[in-house]
Parts: C-alpha cells; sequence; structure tokens
C-alpha cells in the first residue's frame, strides 16, 4: 500500500521541482509570497542585539502584519521591553511605484513622526535591519535575475538576484536571495552596498510548519562591515485569524 502511495508523490515533487527549474528570478521571488504570505499574522520576538565587542543587548516585540490590496501590505512593529524602549513603534504603509508611508511613534515624547523617504536607509532602533529592511519585497522597484543554484545548510536553493532600477531607491547595490526549492521560503538574504562591497547576510533558519506556512524560529542580521549582529527568535505566532485594519492606522500608535 505505501509503494502505490509513495511513488505518485515522489514524481509529483520532481515534476514540481522540474517545472519550478524553468521559472526566472521575478517568478521565483514571486512564488515566495504566492505560497508563504498570510492574510494575516501576530508575532512575538525576542531581539538580542550584539555588538562588535560582543557586549549583548536584550529587547523583546510584537509584530503585526496585514495583507494589502495588489503588493502593497501593512505592517507593526512595538517594542515591549525593556522599559528605556518600551512603546517605541513602526507602522509601514507599503507604496509600490513610490516611497513607503512609515510613521514611528516615541514614547518618551508622546509624538508620532513620520520618516522621510530619505532615511529609510537608516537603521531602526540601533538594530541592523534599516527602514527598508522592514517590508516585504518591492517588485516595483527592483529587476531580478536568476542565478547559479546552490545550498544553504542542507537545502537546495534558488538564488535571485536583485538589482535597483533606481539607486536612490535603496541603500543597496544588489542582493541575493537565496529560495528552498522544496519549502518556497526565503532561507538566507546577502545584501551589497553602493561601493559594491558585502555589507549584510540575512539568515532564516529553524523553520516550522504553520498549516500551509513555512516559518523560521530564528532569524539573524549579521552586518559585516559594522561587525553587529541582530538575533530575532520567535516565540509565539498567529496565522490567518483576523486582524483589524484599525490597528494599522496612525492613530494606532499612540494606544
Amino acid at each position: 500500500m505505501s509503494r502505490t502511495i509513495t511513488i505518485p508523490l515522489v514524481l509529483l515533487c520532481l515534476t514540481t521541482q522540474a517545472t519550478a527549474q524553468g521559472l526566472n528570478g521575478e517568478q521565483i521571488v514571486r512564488k515566495v509570497e504566492e505560497v508563504n504570505t498570510a492574510k494575516d499574522e501576530k508575532s512575538t520576538v525576542e531581539l538580542v542585539l550584539i555588538t562588535k565587542d560582543k557586549r549583548r543587548q536584550k529587547r523583546s516585540m510584537e509584530t503585526l502584519f496585514l495583507k494589502g490590496e495588489g503588493e502593497d501590505d501593512k505592517s507593526k512593529l512595538k517594542f515591549l521591553t525593556p522599559e528605556n524602549v518600551r512603546g517605541l513603534s513602526l507602522l509601514t504603509h507599503e507604496a509600490s511605484g513610490r516611497s513607503d508611508d512609515q510613521w514611528v511613534y516615541l514614547p518618551a515624547f508622546k509624538k508620532v513622526k513620520k520618516i522621510a523617504s530619505s532615511k529609510r536607509t537608516n537603521r531602526f532602533a540601533q538594530t541592523d535591519f534599516t527602514y527598508e529592511d522592514l517590508r516585504t519585497e518591492d517588485f516595483s522597484a527592483f529587476t531580478y535575475k536568476k542565478v547559479q543554484d546552490k545550498k544553504v545548510g542542507d537545502r537546495a536553493v534558488f538564488v535571485v538576484e536583485a538589482t535597483p532600477k533606481t539607486l536612490g531607491t535603496t541603500g543597496y547595490s544588489k542582493r541575493y536571495i537565496a529560495v528552498d526549492k522544496e519549502r518556497w521560503a526565503t532561507l538566507e538574504i546577502v545584501y551589497y552596498d553602493k561601493k559594491d562591497r558585502k555589507q549584510k547576510t540575512l539568515t532564516n533558519m529553524k523553520f516550522t510548519q504553520f498549516g500551509k506556512y513555512w516559518r523560521p524560529g530564528l532569524s539573524k542580521m549579521q552586518d559585516h562591515l559594522r561587525g553587529s549582529t541582530t538575533a530575532m527568535k520567535f516565540t509565539a505566532r498567529k496565522l490567518n485569524k483576523g486582524m483589524p485594519t484599525t490597528l494599522f492606522t496612525v492613530k494606532s500608535l499612540e494606544r
């Protein structure tokens, strides 16, 4: 009995992978979003900021995501601990074809401030993530090219080079995106700065499946030039539970 089930599954898997081999760079990256983007998502995250001299700073935060119309999604990050950053929040409304709308809430001043588009390459709250890193893929701003396949750990991946259509829209000259061929999840992104130096590497690991979606249990952003690392451990996730749009308004930042 097991043979009659297993053989068709193997053939289906091989057929799917063979079909995937014919996809171009943009189709591969779009497939990741098609397969692994939920309608809404809530996570609790433990962060560790590690400096070049190995000093560590621990934080925790809540992240919210809401899939929008077309390719323009909404997200919100809110720090929970420690006390000196508690309440610090970032709201992002993605906008294809122009700069995203982003606002930060500064609890010390009880004030919401809009982030200027010229600041999107700045680091967010001393982490190794810039404001532009904290959004989904912006297909309107990049050109994608499939390059040499490789392995990340024991996982076979497609590698896609993403280059900006206009340099002024990003802090990077290019990115290399490694996509798991079976799970359609992003395992690694390597970022190059405008001087074409390898600047950062994002590594996603310890994946768990939530229904049909694959999610990393641990993500690390390493800045090779600064010598620092931001590690994010996901301690809780809820997907497709229903999330009101009122959670993603500027007014909601002050609550």
